[in-house]
């Protein structure tokens, strides 16, 4: 990393609950703290978003996000600090398509851990990525010490508080881009769209205000050398190394939460380690709570006397055998 970039970072979910007394109904309520230094008063979710998330699981990307924002929406009270974003005020409802990305997910963390027993912990489906292998297991995250929580640098802080533009220069001209809000999900889809099979360019595009000496209608083919038709463009595009530059400026003052996790393969004769996206699918659902781990906690409310360490033992049903039978191969 170049010097003089300084990030502020901290591990183990520094996002996470402050207890408070009130209640909305007979919902419990808490402070959440969000990366950017904003924080919201969330409740927990009720019967009625768990309906409308079950039909949501399996749907399209678009319907998925959807989903999962109209619900953290739902369960949001309203803000209690209002951190960078000059527009709110406090107490009253969150836009949460003014909101920045990594607040969002730092929010959306916070309300399964409000909402479900064992919340801090998430189960998915992983595929073992050696070839020879193909392991299919469920992996279990704990999502205050698996994952990356990044503070919003003060520079940025500043920058939005005085509504002035990040920049950084590449390959001579100077590109200016904002920081990753909620609302560019929805226009990056719409880029996809436009520009199929140019996904890593839809997504710089999706932050880029202004490049300086390049119209607008040219800035993909400024990105990526490549044109809509058969006629040759203006640009060449970027080579790995400003693609990599421009990565690091949109990292250098990026707030939020790192997705990507690392796990191991339990089949015995692999032991793969290997790292994958964080799936947000299922984040705001129950879970897989069987029939065996509830008797599991009936048992434990029967006999409180007993030293039962059910997380344990929930971690260990859960692992696979090594060599399991029901592995499946492509």
């Amino acid at each position: 990393m170049p010097a003089g970039v300084v990030l502020r970072s901290l591990r183990l979910g520094p996002f996470g609950h402050e207890k408070v007394t009130g209640k909305e109904g007979f919902m419990r309520t808490e402070i959440v703290q969000l990366p950017s230094g904003a924080s919201v008063t969330l409740r927990k979710i009720s019967m009625k978003e768990e309906n409308h998330l079950t039909g949501a699981i399996r749907s399209k990307r678009r319907k998925q996000n959807k989903v999962l924002v109209d619900v953290v929406d739902a369960c949001c009270l309203g803000f209690e600090e209002t951190g960078p974003y000059t527009w709110a005020r406090k107490g009253n409802k969150v836009d949460w398509q003014k909101m920045l990305n990594g607040d969002f997910i730092a929010a959306m963390i916070g309300l399964r851990k409000l909402s479900y027993r064992e919340g801090v912990n998430y189960t998915v489906d992983v595929k073992c990525t050696n070839r020879a292998c193909n392991n299919r297991f469920q992996h279990t995250v704990n999502l205050d010490k698996d994952l990356f929580y990044q503070q919003l640098p003060q520079e940025s802080f500043d920058k939005l508080m005085e509504d002035e533009p990040f920049t950084v220069e590449i390959q001579g001209k100077k590109v200016h881009f904002k920081l990753n809000y909620v609302a560019d999900e929805t226009f990056q889809e719409k880029l996809e769209k436009k520009f199929p099979g140019r996904g890593m360019s839809t997504l710089f595009r999706s932050r880029i205000s202004k490049i300086e000496g390049v119209k607008p209608r040219d800035w993909m083919n400024w990105l990526d050398g490549e044109t809509e038709g058969k006629k040759k463009g203006p640009y060449e595009g970027l080579d790995s190394d400003d693609a990599e530059d421009l990565r690091l400026a949109f990292f250098k003052v990026d707030c939020g939460v790192d997705t990507e996790v690392e796990a191991e393969c339990p089949r015995g004769s692999c032991g793969e380690v290997f790292t994958f996206e964080l799936p947000f699918a299922g984040m705001l659902s129950p879970g897989r709570a069987s029939d065996e781990k509830r008797r599991r906690r009936l048992k434990a409310q029967e006999e409180p006397d007993e030293d039962i360490d059910l997380e344990t033992q929930e971690e260990e049903s859960e692992t696979p055998e090594a060599d399991s039978d029901s592995s499946s191969e492509d």
